[in-house]
């Protein structure tokens, strides 16, 4: 991968590294409990994780559902995200992998796309694959997903938050606010997040009715056959009216427990951080945005909630598309 490659990719990830790579922890709750996909690499004669570097133009989980549907032959979507592996390659050139878990519910038979690259792959028990594993570090990400599997936050359903994208200035606009359009570069963004959202496989999408909301979901719904829900709590003029009756919504949507991706504006999003500081622990607490404009045009951020009676938000990401 070229540097500027990696910078592009860099926009989604807000990391530092020369090489920048996805990948998953493919798992299933087998006869003797929690399995996971390891995959071997004849080149290397290694055990490992399926894994792959950046394609240009793509983001790092549109590179982790790739990479294993190459090297395994699984179509997923990804969970809670896992611990990145750190190394050099080589004399001075850093790699850093990216990691989520991922459920594996069918029973397809393992597919790699080339041979001379992975040759098998199978099913191991935990502990089987904790001394199977060639690299040390790989345990890294397995002894997460046991802790994971151990309080039920392996079955983590993702809450995806979208700031629209770039709009229209708003000390330039002389129409009504609410049919303020976004940019060309919001409008890429919107189209950009199309590959990015399908990372997580969620089909229900929800939007403030003002149009720059509606514009950077409509790509995306285009792409599902699934038709965006207007919620006018979710407006900048309902929120600042009834800030109350929009956290109200948003524990509605943490309390019914499926997944959903949800478009917005920047002045609601205080209102919706402080709904998700209340149901998240204080580790997690500390990785929601605390300064104004709190997310970037277009960007995404990824609650992922325990199941249960009482929602429990466990972990955080934020990524922007690539033209973000």
């Amino acid at each position: 991968m070229s540097r500027s490659e990696v910078a592009s990719a860099q926009a989604s990830s807000r990391v530092t590294a020369d090489v920048l790579a996805a990948g998953a922890v493919c798992w299933r709750h087998g006869p003797k409990g929690l399995e996971v996909v390891l995959i071997h690499r004849p080149k290397y004669n290694d055990w490992s994780w399926p894994k792959g570097k950046v394609d240009p133009g793509e983001t790092l989980p549109e590179a982790a559902i790739r990479e294993v549907k190459e090297e395994t032959g699984f179509d997923i979507h990804l969970g809670i995200p896992l611990p990145s592996a750190e190394y050099t390659v080589g004399k001075n050139t850093l790699k850093k992998v990216f990691y989520w878990s991922a459920e594996v519910k069918d029973e397809a038979g393992f597919a790699p796309v080339n041979k001379r690259e992975v040759d098998t792959a199978g099913w191991f028990p935990v502990d089987k694959a904790r001394s199977k594993l060639t690299s040390f570090g790989d345990r890294e990400q397995l002894d997460a997903l046991e802790k994971f599997a151990e309080t039920d936050a392996l079955r983590a359903w993702p809450l995806i938050l979208v700031r629209h994208g770039k709009a229209f200035p708003r000390a330039k606009w002389y129409e009504t606010e609410h049919v303020r359009p976004l940019l060309k570069l919001g409008t890429r963004q919107a189209m950009a997040l199309t590959g990015l959202l399908g990372a997580w496989g969620v089909r229900k999408l929800v939007s403030s009715p003002w149009k720059r909301c509606m514009a950077t979901l409509t790509p995306l719904s285009a792409a599902t056959g699934k038709s965006i829900k207007k919620v006018s709590t979710l407006s900048e003029k309902a929120a600042a009216a009834n800030p109350d009756k929009t956290a109200r919504y948003i524990e509605k949507l943490l309390a019914k427990g499926k997944p959903v991706i949800y478009c917005t504006h920047r002045p609601v999003l205080p209102t919706i951080f402080s709904v998700y500081a209340a149901h998240a622990p204080k580790r997690v607490e500390a990785k929601l945005p605390k300064d104004d404009p709190y997310l970037k045009p277009g960007e995404v951020l990824i609650a992922y909630v325990r199941p249960g009676p009482v929602p429990r938000i466990v972990e955080i990401e934020r990524v922007r598309p690539i033209d973000s």
